[in-house]
């Protein structure tokens, strides 16, 4: 059986981001400037963290479609689009937004009782940044050969993944994930 922990665009396909008005440090943005208007802003960012913080300008908002419309925007929204910059319409309050949030927050428990694991923070929607004590490259590889496909590595940090979880994920497939996840490290 095969679960997927994608987020249903491929890594290699998201446009890139400008960044001559922003650093990301810790999976949180931090803006500089000088802005061009109108900023391109993640919400939640790539990594999966929900910003708190935006430029004062015209903004296109990078979104995750499914959740969003549950999280804060910038005051001078333009447009929205995916992660491949792509338009689409301004996402919506979705019941399976809320969910895909919901078991987020239980994978991330379950993951934090595994020693050296834990979410990179506690601000994320639907995709989970954690920090493990092995190499991201080592443990998606052990993931394949459990039959776990789409989860990433975080760029810039060794041990960083990055999950994404789907309302449609069962309680038994978030605990084959931890399960997995705990294999990995025992290796």
């Amino acid at each position: 059986m095969t679960i997927d922990f994608s987020e249903g665009i491929d890594p290699q396909q998201f446009a890139p981001l400008p960044a001559h008005d922003r650093v990301f440090v810790g999976g949180r943005t931090v803006w500089t400037g000088p802005y061009r208007p109108p900023v391109v802003v993640c919400q939640p960012n790539r990594w999966g963290v929900v910003e708190d913080t935006f430029p004062s300008v015209p903004c296109v908002v990078e979104a995750d479609p499914v959740v969003t419309g549950w999280l804060a925007l910038p005051d001078d929204v333009v447009g929205f689009v995916d992660r491949a910059h792509r338009p689409i319409s301004q996402p919506g309050r979705s019941p399976e937004g809320r969910e895909a949030m919901r078991k987020a927050s239980r994978l991330a428990s379950m993951v934090a009782q595994l020693k050296g694991v834990g979410p990179l923070t506690r601000d994320f929607a639907r995709t989970v940044p954690l920090i493990t004590p092995v190499e991201a490259v080592q443990i998606i590889e052990f993931f394949d050969s459990c039959g776990i496909v789409g989860v990433r590595p975080l760029d810039g940090l060794a041990g960083g993944l990055a999950v994404t979880v789907r309302a449609d994920h069962t309680e038994a497939e978030l605990r084959s994930f931890a399960e997995a996840l705990e294999q990995a490290l025992g290796r």
